[in-house]
């Protein structure tokens, strides 16, 4: 009986990845608060860590040809985590659609901050850099039903009605890159994020990022980034490589 309870008891513990983390000063921007890049970061390590807790790790997908690609992103900060605030960052699998996996997340700090997310992703063959079917992955992952949302992220398109400036140019350094041979997914909110103009980042207050990633960009590649104007209580963002192809495409939705 008690062999069985403990069980179930790993089981539930195993649904759902849950870590702690302290806002440091790296991670800090000028006013103090959590740079986006930085949460996005940390969204994407408790995924790997629940992964871990599964028995599942990314050397291991690495070396047997499996690769995750984040496909959208959707984040909505109720409030901002500050410098040295103690956060819980609970994450947990909604199981797939199709070929996508769906994944939440949500954010509880010791000061009162608050965020969830909601993310798709697919299972990729990182040699072909190929989309594979969900019934390829060797792996269980358990998944929990009816927490923060119910269907996948919508997929973001910038307004063609809206006029896009050229913010600037930028080159796919090493400091972009992850184990995965391209930009990190987080990285483009850094991209976002240097388009906007000084007065912009000490007076606008973001309370909602989505983004949309269209195709990968590689070391020593090139791009643009454009933005919009404030239009609303939003910025939009798109990232455009040297085939004139869409790299991304994403708003932030500021308090206004």
């Amino acid at each position: 009986m008690n062999e069985m309870n403990n069980e179930i008891k790993n089981k539930m513990m195993n649904e759902k990845g849950i870590e702690t983390f302290i806002v440091s000063s790296s991670q800090a921007d000028t006013e103090s608060k959590i740079k986006l890049s930085a949460l996005l970061e940390r969204l994407q390590d408790g995924a790997d860590r629940h992964l871990q807790q599964l028995g599942i790790t990314i050397s291991e997908m690495l070396r047997d040809g499996f690769g995750w690609m984040l496909m959208t992103m959707d984040l909505t900060i109720t409030q901002h985590p500050v410098l040295e605030e103690k956060m819980e960052l609970t994450t947990w699998s909604k199981g797939y659609r199709g070929v996508v996996w769906l994944r939440d997340y949500e954010l509880i700090g010791a000061s009162g901050a608050a965020g969830y997310a909601r993310s798709a992703w697919t299972l990729v063959d990182i040699n072909k850099r190929k989309i594979m079917r969900p019934t390829a992955f060797p792996y269980e992952i358990p998944i929990v039903e009816g927490e923060v949302s119910e269907g996948p992220p919508d997929k973001v398109a910038v307004p063609q009605e809206l006029e896009m400036k050229k913010a600037y140019e930028f080159i796919a350094t090493y400091s972009l890159m992850d184990s995965n041979g391209h930009v990190n997914n987080a990285k483009y909110a850094d991209l976002c994020y240097d388009a906007l103009e000084a007065d912009e980042v000490r007076n606008l207050r973001m309370n909602r990022f989505r983004i949309t990633y269209h195709r990968e960009v590689k070391l020593g590649e090139q791009g643009i980034i454009e933005r919009s104007d404030l239009i609303g209580k939003s910025i939009w963002f798109k990232g455009i490589n040297e085939e004139g192809k869409i790299i991304f495409e994403a708003e932030i939705q500021f308090e206004v």
